[in-house]
């Protein structure tokens, strides 16, 4: 219910915002002028961004990957955002390995962190790709990945190849949507957020199934 709430929420936001952003012009160079002041820091700071928002939880990942493309094109937003997440995945992981369980478990909650105890041991790097493949397991995989003995390189890999195509086709959103036509951009915004309040209102039925799949599998393939 909060999230078809959310989702209205959205859609008044968005209504109410037309006539400011009719005016603006939903022109990239417009927005790009933002990132002007920074000069060739303007990669570097967006890199970093991508890092902190999987280290810290109240920053969403689909609005920065998004403007990744508004920001830096497909190309380019592709490179730094791709290389972000991978960093930022990775650092969540030795974090939590050297840190702990305690850490840890401030970092996800004690009760995800008990989701997750059944698949916190299995090393294998295809099982980490498979399980980085469901996104609405969000970032909690990159901590949990910690508590396991797989080598960061390869978790880095498997971060790559599971995520990294999805997330060069938001960016390619971004860099595609925003020098659309003002009512095209509304009507592409309000179709995703359509799917992803059904996404996100059956969040907890799928990461349940998704949990208890990745269990009985890993019990099937436990690899060291």
């Amino acid at each position: 219910m909060l999230a078809w709430l959310g989702g209205v929420l959205v859609i008044t936001v968005l209504l109410a915002l037309w006539i400011p952003l009719s005016k603006i012009g939903a022109s990239s160079e417009t927005i790009r002028t933002w990132i002007e002041p920074l000069g060739p820091l303007a990669p570097l700071a967006f890199f970093v961004l991508n890092i902190i928002q999987i280290l810290v939880a109240p920053i969403p990942g689909y609005p920065v990957q998004i403007l990744g493309g508004v920001l830096f094109g497909l190309i380019l937003g592709s490179i730094i955002t791709v290389s972000g997440m991978v960093a930022g995945g990775t650092l969540a992981a030795w974090l939590a390995r050297r840190l702990g369980r305690p850490w840890l478990e401030q970092r996800v909650g004690a009760e995800e962190l008990e989701h997750w105890s059944q698949v916190a041991h299995v090393n294998s790097f295809w099982m980490w790709w498979l399980i980085l493949l469901i996104p609405l397991f969000g970032d909690v995989p990159y901590f949990i990945a910690g508590l396991t003995k797989i080598r960061l390189s390869a978790f880095a890999l498997a971060i790559l190849i599971s995520r990294g195509p999805f997330t060069v086709f938001i960016v390619w959103t971004g860099h595609s949507a925003i020098d659309l036509p003002l009512k095209w951009l509304v009507a592409v915004i309000g179709v995703v957020v359509i799917f992803v309040l059904i996404a996100f209102s059956q969040a907890k039925r799928i990461q349940a199934w998704g949990r208890v799949y990745l269990s009985r599998f890993s019990n099937r393939h436990q690899v060291d």
